[in-house]
């Protein structure tokens, strides 16, 4: 049997983390996507204590990987990508800590990956823009989000490894102009996005190298109509102007998100800000998923 990994980047927002725990542990239990599923944490450098607590206490097989210096968001990230893929076979889950998944979590990947279509895959997201649809239908993109892919083997070996390096993590904006220079025979076509230095960090990298692979190897993203993941920390103390969780402990801490997490308003209070007006709770209509999956005809949002 194959192996395969979910990679979990970690730092310093532990209640987060742990609430990301309880939600994975639910979703594994309702569907059991395989006893070969691995874990690898990649600790960036001074992680906070409780954090590494925390790792301890994971209930399933893993391994920890903890950074002696300073990383850095993009070349944390993928230099763990470098270890991760070494290790599985054909896909990557990826998880960052302030992801909630959703109880059909890995019964949704489970059927992405065993959909033959959708075989040719870069990235297969559980993300939708906007929770408007049926919850069977997927479609073909092309836009990466870091919430919760599963990234193919074969993608990230193509296209993103050759650019998980020094020149890109010193300087990532002009690293991605010179793509631009590489790419510029692609900006004809209006579904390139990509003609300055914006979005230059790893999210960035991997979103214009998806647009590259589906223009060369017509590799697509695969998203959902309706959600299966819920991104909490864009409303962080770390984002905008944010408030800080409210409680003197930990366990404390914890409750308040339990709360805030659970309503739009709570969420753009804590966060000082509705500048990232788009923030969404898990849609009800997953309850009726029976774990049929639709591939709609192409479609690629502009």
């Amino acid at each position: 049997m194959s192996k395969q990994i979910i990679m979990r980047p970690v730092y310093n927002r532990p209640e987060m983390l742990a609430l990301s725990f309880e939600y994975e542990y639910k979703a594994r239990e309702y569907f059991n996507i395989g006893p070969e599923l691995h874990t690898i944490f990649i600790v960036e450098f001074d992680s906070d204590s409780k954090v590494l607590e925390l790792i301890d206490n994971y209930k399933y097989k893993n391994t920890v990987i903890k950074r002696t210096s300073k990383f850095g968001l993009s070349a944390n990230i993928l230099e763990g990508f470098k270890v991760a893929f070494d290790l599985t076979d054909d896909w990557l889950l990826y998880i960052e800590d302030d992801i909630l998944l959703h109880k059909t979590y890995f019964k949704y990947i489970h059927a992405l990956l065993n959909k033959k279509e959708l075989f040719n895959f870069s990235v297969l997201s559980p993300y939708s823009f906007t929770d408007v649809g049926s919850v069977d239908v997927v479609r073909m993109d092309r836009h990466y989000a870091a919430l919760a892919p599963v990234i193919s083997k074969n993608f990230y070996e193509t296209f993103v490894y050759p650019c998980s390096n020094n020149y890109f993590y010193s300087d990532p904006a002009t690293f991605v102009l010179k793509l631009n220079t590489i790419y510029e025979k692609y900006q004809h076509d209006r579904t390139y996005r990509y003609k300055d230095a914006t979005h230059h960090q790893q999210a960035g990298l991997i979103n214009r190298l998806c647009d590259v692979a589906r223009i060369e190897s017509g590799m697509h993203v695969v998203m959902p109509e309706i959600s299966r993941m819920q991104h909490i920390g864009i409303y962080g103390y770390n984002r905008v102007v944010g408030k800080k969780l409210q409680g003197s402990t930990f366990e404390e801490r914890l409750q308040h998100l339990k709360k805030v997490i659970l309503e739009k308003d709570l969420m753009y209070d804590m966060a000082g800000s509705k500048q990232y007006n788009d923030y969404k709770v898990f849609s009800t209509s997953l309850s009726k998923w029976t774990g049929n999956i639709i591939l709609a005809d192409k479609h690629f949002t502009s």
